[in-house]
């Protein structure tokens, strides 16, 4: 990436966002703090392709908000799912997936 490619108003309004949706979001401070970052993230990367899809690429700041509202609780979606997961019992099953499949 460029220097010039640095957009503090894509970088602003998808911090922006992100932290208008740390007040929906649960987790310990620190558990939120990267939730923001990653939100903040996405909104940074995904905000010109998303704009360009949409067709309004004069917009990006709307658009970088709104992904930063909403990477941020997908973000938080994905940590939660990633916590109820026994991993134990998860690769236990994909061992047991792949003995059959391979007849091991």
């Amino acid at each position: 990436m460029a220097p010039d490619d640095v957009s503090i108003a894509k970088i602003a309004a998808g911090t922006f966002g992100a932290f208008v949706s740390l007040r929906f979001v649960q987790g310990s401070m620190l558990e939120r703090a990267f939730m923001g970052v990653g939100g903040a993230a996405l909104s940074y990367y995904a905000t010109t392709p998303a704009a360009a899809w949409a067709g309004v690429a004069d917009a990006e700041g709307l658009i970088g908000f709104l992904i930063g509202v909403f990477g941020m609780a997908l973000v938080s979606k994905v940590y939660e799912v990633v916590t109820l997961l026994d991993a134990r019992k998860l690769a236990d099953d994909l061992w047991e997936a792949a003995k059959r499949k391979w007849k091991a």
